[in-house]
């Protein structure tokens, strides 16, 4: 008897937000993108967190570093979902979600972690029943 492995084999999977669904199909160039999207937040974070915040600094200047690299995360972040939805569905979804960075940036992930395994359905269910049964109101 087989084992049946398809269900690790995800082409495309669609997503709601707000009131509408995109679908997204999953390519090696999208895990690309994905990957490189990581990196360079991974690298301004570190940044961030580097960054000798001494008397030196005026709270002015702390603001622009941490404003310039958030706004750099949204690019980044808003690049991915143009790689994955096309250009107007991610500027809907950024508009969505009121240009917020983290937001953003969650979501680009969500979406690359649905194309993965089943993990998102089974961590926060695909209805409100499902996603409240688990704790996730």
């Amino acid at each position: 008897m087989a084992i049946n492995i398809t269900s690790l084999v995800i082409k495309s999977q669609d997503f709601t937000i707000g009131k509408k669904t995109y679908t997204v199909r999953y390519t090696s160039e999208l895990d690309d993108q994905f990957s490189d999207m990581m990196l360079k937040i991974g690298k301004l974070l570190n940044d961030i967190q580097n960054t000798d915040y001494d008397e030196a600094m005026t709270l002015d200047e702390q603001r622009t570093l941490v404003r310039d690299a958030y706004s750099e995360m949204l690019k980044i972040s808003k690049d991915y979902l143009i790689a994955a939805l096309g250009q107007k569905a991610a500027d809907e979804i950024v508009r969505y979600a009121d240009n917020r960075t983290v937001t953003i940036t969650k979501i680009a992930q969500a979406i690359f972690e649905a194309g993965q395994d089943n993990d998102l359905k089974q961590k926060y269910g695909t209805n409100r029943k499902e996603r409240r049964g688990k704790g996730n109101n």
